[in-house]
């Protein structure tokens, strides 16, 4: 039996102890012997906590190899446990496509001007990191002219992906650039154990560069990407996010907020 199957058998084990107090009332003695006791629910909290750190592990391992793919078995391993920790799907491939690497090194990457005569002083923070002179693989940021909340978080958490290397971009760029257009995607820091949701915004970097991705000074900066630790290696991985649910920004991998997550499907910490 692996860890997981007694952590999850301990957990079930409680609940149904703990439905069972509450249909059926017994003297204090004799739920005693039905439900289990504190221990019990701490061995339960240990097994949670040392899978989790089996697979922080793990990542951290993984996003030392040379930038690509991991095997597909590791692949569908890793993504059911970071789906599990998050509380939503990610995915290596979506509907059929991949990026040329899912581990690699970001690189860090300016601000995006976001409409006609954007300025660096009007991005509200990382002013350090400077700004593009031009604008991003997919055009201005704004919807319908104006600039929007949503499109303020799509500069501010995008990925610059190396779309101009997919093999079938050439032949297939009229159906390829649409979907690809503000993607969601996810990098994952098992060193820091930090993610950050954002979008694919901009095509890079150039194959010279020696990276492998691209994030907005907002990215590197609240992902600690390039933390002594973290030193930019990365994985990146899609968001399976049909109705749009999954917001931008930062999300902590520690087990606390893991488990927060799972208590309640509806927050995102």
């Amino acid at each position: 039996m692996t860890a997981r199957d007694k952590s999850q058998q301990l957990l079930a084990s409680l609940a149904m102890a703990g439905q069972v107090a509450m249909t059926n009332p017994l003297p204090y003695s004799k739920q005693n012997n039905q439900v289990l006791d504190e221990k019990s629910k701490k061995v339960a909290l240990e097994i949670s906590e040392q899978e989790h750190q089996e697979i922080i592990a793990k990542l951290s391992s993984y996003v030392n190899s040379p930038a690509g793919h991991l095997e597909r078995e590791t692949e569908l391993y890793l993504e059911q446990q970071l789906s599990e920790i998050l509380g939503f799907k990610v995915r290596a491939e979506l509907d059929g496509k991949r990026l040329n690497h899912s581990i690699g090194i970001m690189g860090a990457e300016q601000h995006l001007l976001r409409f006609p005569g954007d300025e660096l002083s009007a991005h509200d923070a990382y002013q350090e990191a400077g700004i593009a002179p031009a604008r991003g693989a997919f055009g201005w940021f704004t919807e319908n002219g104006e600039l929007t909340k949503q499109s303020i978080l799509r500069e501010k958490y995008y990925f610059a992906a190396q779309l101009m290397y997919l093999p079938d971009w050439n032949t297939k760029h009229p159906e390829l650039k649409p979907w690809y257009k503000y993607r969601k995607m996810i990098v994952i820091n098992p060193a820091e154990q930090i993610a950050v949701v954002g979008v694919v915004a901009d095509a890079g970097p150039s194959m010279w560069v020696k990276k492998q991705f691209g994030g907005s000074p907002e990215v590197i900066r609240e992902g600690k990407i390039w933390s002594p630790n973290s030193k930019g290696k990365v994985m990146l991985l899609f968001v399976d996010d049909e109705e749009d649910l999954i917001p931008l920004g930062p999300i902590s991998l520690d087990l606390s907020s893991a488990l927060a997550r799972a208590a309640d499907p509806q927050a995102i910490i």
